[in-house]
């Protein structure tokens, strides 16, 4: 697949670019981390690509970062599921954006069976697809967490990884963004499951290296 590319005729002032960070505790992270979206922010103004983040949440799940010069806006929250998103898609595609930083998929291990979460995530993509018909979704295979088996995690992350592939559109691409390899559960968080600042860097420069290809 060749990226797509949010990019404007070039007598026009490309338009600022929507970005929709949603995923459950690891996108929204606990006071006083930032999330990997503080990570992302600098990353993203430091070559230049002129972007908003949006969402209808701000700041971290329990209070405010330990720094806030950054674009807080995501959605999303602790325990989130797939299901979660599904049943709050009017307001997420209420956020308009151009790419969707989707990271879902961990909490429903145990508690939603895998093809259920497969058709979970063809509808939101099919939800910011109703309102976007050229909308990016960066499809994020999940961190390993301490309290689930890798096995498990693996089984969703090739589950996830099929859905990138099989629901890839030349106009709308569904582009896979593996954080699973190279984190390290036990020494990229701060409690086996959410990044520190080591593993915040981590998942944000995985995102960096495909926004940096298709965001401009």
């Amino acid at each position: 697949m060749v990226a797509a590319c949010l990019c404007l005729a070039a007598n026009t002032t490309p338009a600022q670019v929507r970005i929709l960070p949603l995923g459950d505790s690891v996108t929204s992270s606990f006071a006083p981390h930032d999330s990997y979206r503080f990570w992302l922010d600098h990353y993203l103004n430091g070559v230049g690509i002129d972007f908003d983040f949006v969402g209808n949440q701000s700041g971290v799940a329990d209070g405010s970062p330990a720094d806030e010069d950054f674009d807080q806006d995501y959605s999303g929250g602790p325990g989130w599921t797939t299901d979660t998103a599904v049943g709050a898609l009017g307001a997420l595609k209420a956020t308009d954006p151009d790419i969707v930083l989707l990271d879902l998929g961990a909490n429903d291990i145990g508690a939603i069976d895998l093809q259920t979460t497969k058709n979970n995530i063809r509808a939101i993509i099919d939800g910011f697809r109703s309102v976007n018909s050229h909308v990016i979704i960066l499809l994020a295979q999940p961190t390993p967490s301490t309290d689930i088996s890798n096995k498990k995690m693996k089984r969703l992350n090739r589950a996830l990884g099929f859905v990138a592939r099989t629901y890839d559109l030349p106009g709308s691409p569904v582009i896979g963004v593996n954080l699973f390899s190279g984190f390290n559960a036990h020494t990229d968080t701060f409690d086996g499951t959410h990044p520190n600042s080591r593993g915040e860097r981590i998942i944000a420069r995985k995102f960096f290296d495909v926004l940096r290809r298709v965001a401009r």
